[in-house]
């Protein structure tokens, strides 16, 4: 079984996985809790690397201090995609082949998200790489949208309210695309 959390910074993915993780162990279950987001591997070296360079500096990463170039962000959402696919294999698929119940406290909708906020590029959204990513999501038993007012996303992750609001944006969209559970944490 896969159960796939997603959504914002803050909005209670780590505490539910947790919270899972222990109700199936306690039932017997071989438990895995793995994450992902955007920047693995190889585009988070290149990443790290760039941001030594002024020509990328700049704020559209928040944990890299990074900007892509408009001109290279085709490449960057390439290298992001298969940067990310041993990530995947690993951390998710071949876990469930061996029996076990994968929790996906972060999975590919927030890899999505991730990399159409980092690169400025809503339109990754409908990419041939994104359509792909969310069709194998579609697949996972599970799946469940977690968000929190802006105010309580911003207090819990110390991100910036810009960045946050246009992650919510783009988690609306692929959460009502996917057909996921939306779960709206209460202060």
């Amino acid at each position: 079984m896969l159960i796939c959390l997603f959504g914002p910074d803050g909005s209670g993915k780590s505490t539910l996985a947790k919270a899972l993780a222990e109700r199936f162990n306690k039932n017997k279950l071989k438990v895995r809790v793995s994450w992902m987001r955007g920047s693995h591997t190889l585009a988070s070296l290149l990443a790290r690397l760039l941001s030594k360079f002024s020509c990328f500096k700049g704020f559209d990463n928040p944990y890299y201090q990074i900007s892509i170039p408009q001109n290279f962000k085709r490449f960057w959402q390439f290298l992001e995609f298969v940067s990310l696919l041993p990530i995947l294999l690993a951390r998710f698929l071949l876990p469930k082949m061996m029996g076990y119940v994968v929790i996906a406290e972060r999975y590919l909708p927030d890899f999505i998200v991730w990399v159409a906020v980092t690169t400025k590029d809503e339109g990754f959204l409908k990419s041939t790489w994104a359509e792909f990513l969310l069709a194998i999501t579609s697949k996972a038993q599970t799946r469940i949208y977690l968000t929190a007012e802006l105010k309580e996303l911003v207090r819990r992750s110390n991100l910036n309210e810009g960045f946050l609001r246009k992650q919510i944006k783009l988690y609306d969209v692929i959460a009502q695309a996917i057909g996921a559970y939306k779960l709206m944490q209460r202060t």
